[in-house]
């Protein structure tokens, strides 16, 4: 009769522990738990942000005419106000590109590193939208 008794205390304060019922109150293992949790936040606000899906930004570049498009063109995206580059594509035949990243929902530049167009777009890139961009290139 002991041990069963026993066992079911054992069992009890084992199930109130995995449900946090005993970090309920003011002590150190509220504070504790509190802190965890906050870590645990900040470490994963990328993926919550992008649901831990890679994010398209595609698009086409085209030229000051609007209908020719410019083939193997460099393009370069940076987040905005930084000179640091996220992402780099070139563009096909079609001038069509496409790029994959985990990117926050934030505000980025998308740019042609030609020699001889210039172009620049600041982008905002949204986790579930689709980000599709045309940038219209001008001859240097």
């Amino acid at each position: 009769m002991k041990i069963t008794i026993g066992f079911v205390c054992l069992l009890g304060i084992i199930c109130l522990s995995i449900s946090g019922c005993l970090y309920r109150g003011d002590g150190v293992f509220k504070k504790i738990g509190d802190s965890d949790y906050k870590a645990k936040i900040n470490v994963m606000n990328i993926f919550v942000a992008t649901d831990g899906r890679p994010i398209y930004v595609c698009g086409a570049v085209l030229l000051e005419d609007r209908i020719t498009p410019l083939r193997n063109a460099h393009i370069i995206l940076k987040k905005k106000d930084h000179q640091e580059i996220i992402s780099n594509t070139t563009t096909d035949n079609s001038g069509a590109f496409n790029m994959t990243g985990l990117y926050s929902n934030d505000y980025y530049t998308l740019e042609v590193d030609s020699p001889d167009y210039s172009a620049k777009k600041i982008i905002k890139i949204e986790p579930a939208k689709n980000n599709w961009h045309e940038i219209f290139a001008n001859k240097k």
